[in-house]
């Protein structure tokens, strides 16, 4: 993953404007900036969780925290099925990615277009996440570090 592709998908995210065919990238791009992030490196530390997500129409894939109590730990991504998640959510890749970028709305207990079994605090993450990187990239672009 290259600095520019990161970046440029990162503003597809914060312009509601990610889609399903941009889930590997969204993958990569989350993975690649949670993990250059000082923000992000405190949220993770000591997150022993695990969330798999399960899709109806892509790859299913969890994440995880590499090292959760080590100095800097890092977020890992893998593709296919954990056994025991802590969270398990269930969509299909375009309402998963409209909701990611803030295009969708999260659904109503019961929904069948996105639902979440097991400790929905943990789900919470991806919003996490997200909310840090784009602190950081606020600050770098303050203090003149990001080009526009």
């Amino acid at each position: 993953m290259n600095a520019e592709t990161a970046v440029k998908t990162f503003r597809q995210i914060k312009d509601g404007k990610l889609f399903g065919e941009d889930l590997e990238t969204f993958l990569e791009v989350l993975k690649y900036f949670t993990n250059k992030s000082e923000y992000a490196e405190e949220e993770l530390y000591g997150w022993e969780k695990i969330v798999q997500v399960k899709l109806r129409d892509a790859k299913d894939f969890y994440l995880k925290t590499n090292n959760p109590f080590t100095e800097h730990p890092k977020l890992d991504i893998k593709y296919g099925n954990v056994h025991s998640p802590d969270t398990t959510i269930i969509s299909d890749v375009d309402t998963f990615t409209g909701i990611m970028c803030g295009r969708a709305q999260r659904f109503t207990e019961g929904s069948m277009l996105f639902r979440i079994e097991g400790d929905g605090t943990q789900a919470s993450i991806f919003f996490m996440l997200i909310r840090l990187i784009a602190q950081e990239f606020t600050e770098q672009k303050r203090q003149g570090l990001m080009k526009k």
